[in-house]
């Protein structure tokens, strides 16, 4: 199972690409194109919904373009299946990557491309073959996991590391560094530009600009479905970009820090009072401690998030986020310890149990927790209010109040800013519009607390920036919020407090509520989560 065997791949040119789709009547695509060369990092930007997606699904065979075409090497190329994208030399990891359960990641990454022995799966040489890989490309990854236990930053190791075994020359990677901790992202970094360096071209769809602009050669800006700027990465600046992205710079974020640097959002400098001590406790974890069959051990941690307040737990995913986040929403089995919600015990008592006692949840897993894509748009976003909806005696039958659903919907999807048909299904939609739609369901039930996990992912800086304001301002008005963030920006534009979570404990504490410097907040926070010898605890 030799990793090349693909052609090489010298250009690639996307030109006047169409795609619209009859279902729901949107022109995704328009006239858009962009030129790839070999050995190069090209970043493509544009706000959620712009097209980026859909282009790069097009190119890597997901979706047949309703008109353009694309050239390789000067060559036309028609591609109806990503099995043939793939044997021209392209592939792409999308947002979220769908493994087969039950299969240890080994098997599903040679899945399609078997090596054979007497027409029989030679398991000991494919294993081989990716442990191989993994190391050389120092991926860190446990080939004999079961896909269903990988943490999502994991997952999306495994389907580039899949990709690497066919020898793909063009790899396209969807927000990669949504959900990564600083140290893990300039892992990936330092492995895209060895992939640059071994001649391979990198499409790299991203809304974090700057960090975007520090690994690109070249960088393509999509709006509304079209092409509108290609230029130098050098050469870009962020704001700029933005223009092109937005249409404007005006009225487009707010820098949420104050002009003296202190590390303090203005929002949040001005919302405590001298009472806060005495606010009540919304949620209180006591001891917890988690072991659950393939993720990380979570054990003794203690956490109190007070009304008002937004507290935080960092780390990178593999620290054990998940793990806590999940059983705290009653989606995982606690060992031991206990997790109260306004009083009530909701430990080991499932998710309804939570949000009964006038909780939410808002995953960063979109596809598999947050969401189910094969289901309608209505269907996802009216789950929680189905029993608000049964029409009297018969409601216990199963007849429910259609009008009413349909109105929920139809408001969560106005507040989301999503034009679509609820009918839809949530699948059809993009990562980021899914996100918008989660977190929207989600502030609908104006819960007592709320958990949010990487609510900024996928996200473009406009509803990044008023995403964190219904944050601060649910906060604002007595709430509580407990926030999952691999992101230190985002953890310093909205906490109040961090605890940052590593090798399954709390490693380290933060009030960021003091005077302590943006920088030296971002760095100590920073060297807490990868574990560094030498930080300041606020």
């Amino acid at each position: 199972m030799p990793e090349t065997g693909t052609e090489s791949v010298n250009s690639i040119v996307l030109k006047n690409v169409s795609k619209y789709f009859p279902v729901n009547g949107v022109q995704a695509l328009a006239d858009a194109g962009m030129e790839l060369r070999a050995g190069e990092v090209h970043a493509l930007l544009g706000e959620n919904g712009a097209g980026k997606s859909t282009l790069m699904h097009v190119l890597a065979g997901a979706l047949e373009p309703t008109a353009g075409t694309i050239l390789i090497d000067g060559a036309e190329r028609r591609f109806r299946s990503c099995a043939d994208a793939l044997g021209a030399g392209i592939g792409m990891v999308r947002q979220h990557p769908v493994l087969v359960p039950g299969f240890a990641l080994w098997e599903d990454c040679v899945l399609g491309a078997e090596p054979l022995r007497y027409g029989i799966l030679d398991a000991r040489k494919a294993r081989e073959r990716t442990s191989e890989l993994s190391s050389r490309w120092s991926f860190d990854l446990d080939v004999d996991a079961r896909t269903e236990d990988l943490a999502v930053s994991q997952r999306q190791k495994a389907a580039v590391l899949a990709l690497l075994l066919r020898g793909v020359r063009c790899l396209v990677l969807d927000e990669p560094t949504a959900v990564l901790a600083p140290r893990e992202t300039e892992r990936l970094f330092d492995l895209l530009r060895r992939l640059r360096h071994d001649g391979r071209t990198i499409v790299l769809i991203s809304h974090k600009l700057e960090e975007t602009l520090s690994i690109a050669d070249r960088v393509t800006v999509i709006r509304r479905g079209r092409t509108v700027a290609t230029m130098g990465a050098a050469e870009a600046r962020p704001d700029e970009v933005a223009a092109l992205m937005f249409g404007s710079v005006t009225k487009l974020v707010a820098d949420p820090f104050d002009s003296a640097g202190s590390g303090v959002p203005k929002e949040k400098a001005t919302r405590y009072d001298a009472d806060h001590k005495l606010r009540d406790t919304i949620l209180k974890v006591r001891g917890l401690e988690v072991r659950a069959r393939g993720r990380p051990h979570v054990r003794g941690v203690d956490l109190d998030v007070v009304q008002g307040q937004v507290a935080a737990i960092a780390g990178v995913r593999e620290s054990g986020l998940e793990t806590l986040e999940l059983a705290i929403a009653g989606l995982l089995e606690c060992a031991e310890g206990s997790v109260e919600v306004n009083g009530v015990r909701v430990e080991n008592r499932g998710p309804r149990a939570f949000r009964e006692a006038g909780a939410a949840y808002a995953s960063a897993d979109r596809t598999q927790i947050a969401t189910a894509p094969e289901l309608s748009i209505l269907d996802n976003l009216s789950a929680h209010v189905v029993s608000r909806a049964r029409v009297g005696l018969a409601g216990s039958f199963g007849l429910l109040d259609a009008r009413f659903l349909r109105s929920w919907a139809t408001g969560i999807m106005k507040d989301a800013e999503v034009d679509a048909d609820p009918r839809t299904s949530a699948g059809s939609l993009s990562g980021g519009t899914l996100q918008r739609l989660a977190l929207a369901r989600e502030l609908a039930e104006n819960p007592e607390l709320l958990v949010l996990s990487e609510p900024g992912w996928g996200l473009d800086a406009r509803h990044r920036a008023r995403m964190r304001k219904r944050v601060l301002d649910l906060a604002r008005g007595g709430k509580a919020v407990l926030l999952f963030s691999t992101d230190i920006d985002e953890l310093l534009a909205l906490a109040d407090s961090v605890a940052v979570l590593r090798d399954g404990t709390v490693a380290a504490r933060f009030d960021l509520r003091g005077g302590q410097p943006g920088s030296s907040f971002r760095e100590s926070i920073g060297e807490a989560m990868i574990g560094a010898e030498a930080y300041n605890e606020a």
